[in-house]
């Protein structure tokens, strides 16, 4: 669907002085330099998004060395992106390339050293490899930078599970569960931490015998200081002291849990890599998104529907034939150029700003890294630019209007004030 904005990409003088015609010329290029500074980019930059999008997708599919293939064609043209280099170490990961997959995810932490993803995801590749302080040292950075990564501590109770410290491994797991009461895999971890505990050597045992009494053939140790000796009255307790009990013999610890540390969410399948596919999302958040979607998709209708009711208007007031076009997404372009009063060919500079996504398909065959590319488009965009803003001022002196008018239906920002204008005066 044409907007009213792209639809102004078409212009050109007629009933205009060759002065006035210099003076708007120069004008449209220092616009057009306007938006070749942002808008030719940012439309590159989408391109790429899509790219590194169909990259991901490719991935999601476990098509690991397409994926790999397709992270490094981005890569080359966008060297400094940290998802990128993270994401194809984790297809090297899967591929069983662990040290290709360290080397990236090492990249991608040079080029955000905040990235916890990428510690999380470098410290697997090290366990994987049973390089367990390297691994331990790439988790608890993790968790560093996140403190509500669970992820990293699930994985710190593997390196100790690995490790034969079973209750190490426990205390982890048990945090884990308490940070995420409901993981997808709460029975297993409960599973895995009764089996570790089954495994657990037993606590050390007091020695047996009533307390104080060395056991028989042992000779009388000397009292201690500060203890009573047997058969001796009990001291009173010093004043604001409480009385403690004595342990129970046999006893286990009580876990404690480790500093600093929360627990992890495992990747669910079919989410992003790198990101923990579990994260909690208001009601309240849900209702906002869903409103602003509705918005987002209301204005371009509404404004593409004032956009046709004043240029129907206009070719009724200017006798052009068929002015029922309007309605009709780029036949509505072939309508204004009418209405100008511009050779038909006109309508070739209109629409030249749509083959930009057509050259945006030929940066990977681009041999000099996207420079060609680039230029033509900025080049469709300056064409489409110029074009469009001849046509307005056509159809402005068309329905008797200065330049002005013209020139304020084709710029955004007064678009709806001109077209208005141009559709409704007398």
């Amino acid at each position: 669907m044409m907007n009213p904005h792209s639809a102004r990409k078409s212009g050109a003088f007629q009933r205009i002085s060759a002065a006035r015609v210099s003076m708007f010329v120069i004008l449209a290029l220092v616009c057009a330099a306007l938006s070749l500074a942002g808008a030719p980019r940012s439309a590159l930059a989408q391109g790429l998004d899509a790219e590194l999008e169909s990259a991901l997708s490719i991935h999601r599919a476990g098509e690991y060395k397409k994926a790999v293939e397709a992270y490094t064609v981005y890569l080359k043209k966008n060297p400094r992106s940290a998802e990128a280099y993270n994401w194809r170490g984790m297809a090297y990961d899967e591929l069983n390339e662990l040290d290709k997959a360290i080397a990236d995810y090492a990249k991608a932490i040079d080029v955000n050293p905040n990235y916890a993803d990428a510690f999380n995801n470098r410290g697997e590749a090290y366990r994987k490899k049973k390089l367990y302080p390297q691994a331990l040292n790439d988790y608890r950075k993790a968790l560093q930078i996140d403190q509500n990564y669970v992820e990293a501590i699930f994985n710190i109770g593997l390196v100790f599970e690995a490790e034969k410290k079973a209750p190490e491994a426990v205390k982890q797991f048990d945090e884990y569960l308490k940070k995420s009461p409901t993981a997808a895999d709460k029975q297993q971890v409960l599973d895995k931490i009764k089996a570790l505990r089954a495994t657990a050597p037993p606590p050390r045992q007091a020695p047996t015998g009533p307390p104080g009494v060395a056991p028989p053939g042992a000779p009388p140790a000397p009292p201690k200081a500060g203890v009573t000796p047997p058969g001796a009255p009990p001291a009173p307790p010093k004043a604001g002291v409480a009385p403690t009990a004595p342990p129970r013999p046999g006893a286990p610890p009580r876990p404690g849990p480790p500093p600093g540390f929360k627990p992890p969410t495992p990747p669910q399948p079919g989410g992003i890599p790198g990101l923990p596919a579990d994260l909690p999302i208001p009601t309240e958040a849900i209702a906002l998104i869903a409103g602003l979607g509705l918005i987002a998709l209301a204005i371009p209708l509404v404004a593409y529907i004032f956009f046709a009711v004043m240029l129907f208007l206009m070719a009724n007031k200017t006798n052009t034939p068929l002015p029922w076009l309007a309605f009709i997404p780029i036949a509505n372009m072939f309508l204004m150029v009418q209405i100008a009063g511009k050779p038909i060919w006109w309508l070739a500079l209109l629409l030249a700003c749509f083959l930009a996504p057509v050259f945006g398909l030929l940066g990977t065959v681009d041999p000099t890294g996207g420079i060609i590319v680039t230029v033509l488009t900025a080049l469709a965009a300056l064409v489409s630019l110029v074009a469009s803003l001849f046509v307005w001022i056509g159809i402005a002196a068309a329905r008797g209007k200065g330049i002005v008018w013209g020139i304020l239906a084709w710029l955004p920002c007064t678009s709806p004030v001109g077209v208005g204008y141009l559709g409704l005066s007398k």
